[in-house]
């Protein structure tokens, strides 16, 4: 498989709108999780989120084209616009056949989902609102994008929860190390709404916490996870097609894996045999050593038992090292959604590009309930060479990503 160069990035996210603001807050771990104002939550035992602030579709579009998308599909595009400008892209001179579009999401529009049944169980199949279907397919962001650029290449989304945006970027690296394309927005996108809030609230998921105002919430890990949102796109290309045109290279990914485990529906997999798996793996298929990686990007959510698996499997598989070893819980930051592999990518590609390490946590504050806020750890500047990221959702899936620099 080949080296595939990360050329592009667009974030619509609860750290910030653009990828400097982004970038910014993520440097500072300034968090983006606030109490919920765009719903009801006065009966849930929780209120907060990784909130997407102050967006405003009309700054990237016309009325006309964002008017009949959903809150997704619009930060999808958004995003996709940021990312193609950001890369440099001239589409006016690629070859638009020869471009693909793929994304992951958890849930896609839950809003246009609830907002279509709901008009079908009041008003019968005569009163549903037929405007409201379309959004309701999950591939519908990764549509609009295409739709959106005039792009006619491979067009697909995948769901797995919380590796959705994950199994997108390994099936982008497939297509362009196939030759398949030359060019893939690869993304991942959800929005928070009341539907997949109440759910989580009513599986006894959340991290209960309730604020009053709208002041930064601080919640606690190992007490139950915090839900996001957000779209993140990248711009990958096949790296000869990136030299050629003489792009400005973010950095590479070099390979990726995911595993499958056996668990209990709402859980993560107990023992974390195929997070190791996935890990093991994917430090082999990129040719290095444990010692061969400079940051570990964790998938940790609050929830605990996400944070008790990975710390078991970089216990093992890091050896000695691992006593001192600090992790980049990033979720910590923006919350949990289906689409922040994407989100996680882009802020290791940033901390790759800069040449500065993302802020961290010792690997033992992932062990047991935290009897305070998130101690994050600022890091000096530094040579960021390969960064792993590690990724594990509900139902036992698994993944481990290696994104490195490219001189």
């Amino acid at each position: 498989m080949s080296n595939i160069a990360i050329t592009g990035i667009g974030i619509v996210s609860p750290l910030g709108i653009g990828k400097k603001t982004f970038w910014e807050n993520c440097r500072k771990a300034e968090t983006g999780i606030k109490k919920i104002a765009s719903f009801d939550t006065g009966s849930l035992r929780s209120n907060i989120a990784g909130v997407v602030e102050d967006f405003q579709p009309k700054l990237f579009m016309p009325p006309a084209a964002y008017r009949k998308m959903s809150r997704v599909s619009r930060m999808s595009v958004a995003a996709s616009i940021e990312a193609l400008k950001d890369s440099g892209l001239d589409m006016g001179r690629v070859n638009r056949e020869r471009v693909a579009v793929i994304m992951g999401t958890a849930y896609g529009s839950s809003s246009r989902v609830e907002d279509f049944y709901v008009s079908l169980l009041k008003d019968g199949p005569r009163g549903a609102q037929p405007f409201l279907f379309p959004e309701t397919v999950p591939n519908a962001p990764a549509s609009h994008i295409s739709m959106f650029h005039d792009i006619t290449g491979p067009n697909t989304t995948f769901c797995q929860n919380a590796l959705s945006a994950e199994n997108a970027i390994l099936y982008a690296w497939n297509l362009l190390s196939q030759g398949q394309v030359d060019i893939v927005l690869v993304g991942g996108a959800d929005e928070l709404s009341s539907i997949v809030y109440s759910c989580y609230d009513a599986l006894g998921a959340l991290n209960k916490v309730k604020v009053i105002n709208r002041e930064q919430a601080c919640p606690r890990p190992g007490r139950g996870l915090v839900l996001g949102e957000g779209s993140g796109i990248l711009v990958m290309e096949r790296l000869d097609f990136a030299l050629e045109r003489k792009a400005d290279i973010y950095g590479i990914f070099k390979t990726g894996l995911i595993t499958g485990g056996i668990t209990s529906i709402g859980h993560y997999e107990t023992e974390g045999e195929q997070m190791g798996r996935a890990i093991s793996l994917s430090l082999k298929n990129a040719g290095l050593e444990p010692d061969d990686i400079d940051q570990i990007d964790v998938s940790a959510n609050f929830s605990g038992e996400a944070e008790e698996m990975e710390y078991a499997r970089i216990k093992q598989i890091f050896g000695n090292r691992s006593g001192s070893l600090e992790v980049i819980p990033l979720k910590y930051l923006f919350g949990d959604f289906g689409g922040a592999g994407i989100i996680r990518a882009a802020a290791i590609l940033l901390s790759i590009h800069h040449q500065e390490p993302l802020p961290s946590i010792n690997i033992e504050a992932l062990k047991g309930k935290s009897p305070g806020p998130v101690a994050w750890n600022r890091g000096f500047k530094r040579k960021i060479g390969s960064v792993l990221m590690i990724s594990s959702t509900f139902g036992g899936g698994s993944a481990g990503l290696i994104f490195s620099g490219f001189s």
